[in-house]
């Protein structure tokens, strides 16, 4: 669970807020009721039930995004009628709830968000006169502040947004060829056996290596060498679907994960490869690139590391039989 925590960032932010929500708000619903303050007491408890759901819900399916769009909007809601019903008392929340959205939801949908919240909070205002705010000062430094605050947090959030998708992308792709490195191999292969045991998704693996490669580094130099792995992923994603993804797996090796797939769409898909490379990869001396390949089909019961074994000994084996073709594991 911790090294969940670790490695999403989102999921991590999300429980947090649940968390504290749940320790710091649930005292003050329960108050509330026991006082007669229904209204707010109701509305602190829903609070707490919908950080709660929503928590349960990022991670039992992963997908942080609707379960913290749906924490955000109900903080606002629950903000607007605690104001609403408490005047001045009420006001104090906004400002943990306006730092809390910016953890929930991207930068752009909480300012949108508390922007929101703010003009309703201020058209109440202003239809019912002392029901919010004591003073006109006292709601013009409140939309003040709370603008202000709004901003920075706003700055803030995009900075880190930037700069975690930026790390993101440094740490999941290969640095030469622009494809998903071997970490992200890694992660994927565990979501396909996920999704398969789960729910029977097919999935089937495509391992190529370069044919004689270490001779086309020795002929032409490192750089042409390396130019091609460039041109090759390209070349790979023109003939493959949106939802297949290429990693480099090391050196001239590379995987095509294919979802959705069957055991005869995946050798045809994987013959394509060959022959397009093998058309379209020429070298200075007008020669042609050729690929080694192995296939398989994810079975049930088999673990990731099983599955890119077989992927890897047909690969082997199309290397023995004498290179550019495919082999089935």
């Amino acid at each position: 669970m911790l090294e969940r925590l670790k490695n999403d960032f989102y999921l991590a932010m999300l429980t947090l807020v649940g968390a504290m929500i749940v320790l710091c708000v649930t005292p003050y619903g329960l108050y509330r009721l026991y006082t007669g303050n229904i209204v707010v007491g109701i509305a602190d408890l829903l609070m707490v039930t919908c950080a709660i759901i929503a928590t349960r819900k990022a991670w039992s399916s992963g997908d942080t995004v609707k379960p913290g769009l749906f924490m955000a909007v109900v903080f606002c809601i629950g903000a607007v009628l605690v104001c609403i019903n408490l005047g001045v008392d009420g006001l104090f929340w906004v400002y943990p709830f306006l730092v809390f959205i910016f953890f929930l939801v991207s930068p752009l949908k909480a300012f949108a968000l508390l922007v929101t919240m703010l003009l309703v909070l201020l058209s109440y205002a202003f239809w019912r006169p002392g029901s919010v705010f004591d003073s006109q000062f006292q709601m013009t430094s409140f939309m003040v502040t709370t603008t202000i605050s709004s901003v920075f947090a706003f700055i803030f959030a995009y900075r880190a947004q930037v700069q975690r998708q930026e790390l993101k992308r440094l740490a999941t792709t290969d640095s030469l060829t622009g494809a998903s490195n071997r970490r992200t191999l890694n992660d994927q292969l565990a979501v396909a056996i996920y999704e398969f045991t789960k729910s029977a998704r097919q999935y089937g693996l495509i391992l190529l290596d370069l044919d004689h490669f270490k001779q086309i580094n020795d002929n032409h130099g490192h750089k042409v060498g390396d130019q091609k792995l460039i041109e090759l992923i390209p070349v790979l994603k023109s003939m493959l679907r949106s939802q297949d993804q290429v990693f480099r797996f090391g050196g001239e090796e590379f995987v095509v994960l294919v979802a959705d797939t069957r055991p005869a769409d995946l050798n045809k898909l994987a013959e394509k490869l060959r022959a397009g490379v093998e058309q379209r990869m020429m070298l200075p001396d007008g020669s042609y690139l050729t690929t080694s390949i192995g296939v398989a089909q994810l079975q049930p019961g088999e673990d990731w590391e099983a599955w890119l074994h077989r992927a890897d000994m047909a690969l082997y084996q199309a290397k023995h039989l004498g290179r550019n073709q495919v082999v089935t594991g």
